[in-house]
């Protein structure tokens, strides 16, 4: 079961990049390999949402990937899924922790554990959770401070 932990400096404070993190209908508006994204429960401080992504695997294969996970919120300082269900995932549990840096800083940590069918390529497995994880972040980065300069 891949398993990675990543963090990263954000020049937003923890509020705006809680706020990012939560709009799920936006994902495709700045992760372009996220095609779908719909909320299909909210109540208090959870949330169950479905996603649709299409991944460029080794080799140049493509997949597209469907699954739903469970999300709650401790405002603001973190963000916990767990998966509902989902094609070729078995497990998919994470968080987003939020630590304040300053008035304009955030420390945003992604921390996720994925596991897959008996179908599923280690390579494929590893790729999601080692090689996308970092442009995931570096996505989010880009998004909020973007967001920053032009509010």
């Amino acid at each position: 079961m891949p398993s990675v932990q990543r963090s990263v400096v954000i020049e937003v404070a923890v509020d705006q990049l809680f706020e990012i993190v939560e709009d799920f209908p936006r994902y495709p508006d700045f992760i372009p390999e996220m095609k779908r994204v719909t909320v299909l429960r909210k109540s208090g401080h959870s949330q169950d949402v479905e996603f649709e992504l299409e991944l460029e695997l080794p080799l140049g294969m493509k997949k597209r990937i469907r699954y739903v996970l469970a999300f709650t919120e401790e405002k603001p300082g973190t963000v916990r899924w767990r998966l509902i269900s989902g094609e070729y995932m078995k497990g998919n549990v994470g968080s987003w922790t939020f630590r304040s840096l300053g008035e304009a800083r955030t420390e945003a940590t992604y921390s996720i554990e994925l596991s897959f069918g008996a179908l599923v390529p280690k390579v494929v497995s590893n790729f999601l959770a080692e090689q996308s994880l970092p442009r995931m972040l570096a996505q989010f980065k880009q998004r909020a401070e973007g967001l920053a300069v032009k509010g």
